[in-house]
């Protein structure tokens, strides 16, 4: 479903700082998968997903979505297909616009339309239906803008966005890293609620070993822009937050840390 092939990705490039993270790097998720992905700052977790997302460029190998080669392609363009949250809540709306305003543009991305025609008495209630199941009375307030919500909120909002629209792909950066402690559980949970029902190709970069290990299907380790621990089905099912942290501490202490 999702392949990177003989990736190479070198930042600050012709300067004494020029580092290589990944060097013939090869990753591959298939058709269904939820994979949570974890690892210390600068193992090369962000940029995996950016190298998909397009928000990076590989300086060798490819990309391929669904059997099409979207190494070259713009991130704009990939966003029909690729659904990306963001930590920050804000990352994913137009803080100005009101929700439906924001409900519209994510319903029409790649079309060409007039806001006035996405916002009827139809598509209202449409996005009302769609925001409900929050309990948070967002399906109330439609003409409020984004920007006037709470952070959880937004991040809630911002899920129901990128998923509103049949997508290949979802990218998880950190979504709940900056939330209070009750609202990333909620977050989380409607996340798997979102990712099973829709049955959406998932990869959720997090922090959090706990959510790595209840949620998704595999579990990854990223060290170094290598993937030093990879476990899916039964052998994920067997694996605890204890097991995880040890291994991670061994890394850490092997690096010096």
């Amino acid at each position: 479903m999702l392949e990177l092939v003989g990736i190479r990705k070198a930042f600050n490039k012709g300067t004494p700082d020029e580092a290589v993270l990944f060097d013939d790097f090869n990753f591959s998720v298939k058709k269904g998968e939820f994979v949570s992905i974890v690892g210390s700052n600068g193992s090369g977790k962000t940029t995996l997903l950016n190298l998909v997302g397009g928000a990076v460029l590989p300086d060798a190998g490819k990309v391929v979505l669904d059997g099409e080669n979207i190494t070259d392609q713009k991130e704009f363009i990939r966003a029909r297909k690729i659904g990306r949250v963001f930590q920050d809540p804000s990352g994913g709306t137009a803080n100005h616009m009101t929700i439906a305003e924001n409900m519209a543009l994510a319903e029409n991305k790649g079309k060409r339309y007039g806001l006035g025609a996405g916002l009827g008495k139809k598509r209202g209630e449409y996005y009302r239906e769609l925001l409900r199941p929050l309990g948070l009375g967002l399906e109330d307030k439609l003409n409020v803008p984004v920007g006037s919500l709470s952070g959880g909120q937004r991040q809630l909002l911002t899920l129901i966005i990128a998923t509103m629209t049949p997508i290949d792909l979802l990218l998880l950066d950190e979504h709940t890293a900056a939330l209070d402690p009750k609202t990333a559980e909620e977050t989380m949970r409607l996340t798997d609620q979102i990712v099973r029902e829709k049955q959406i190709t998932t990869l959720m970069v997090t922090h959090n070993l706990r959510f790595a290990v209840e949620y998704g299907t595999r579990i990854c380790m990223f060290d170094k822009g290598h993937v030093v621990l990879d476990k899916a089905g039964e052998e994920k099912k067997n694996i605890d937050v204890d097991e995880l942290l040890r291994i991670f501490n061994e890394i850490s202490i092997e690096c010096g840390n």
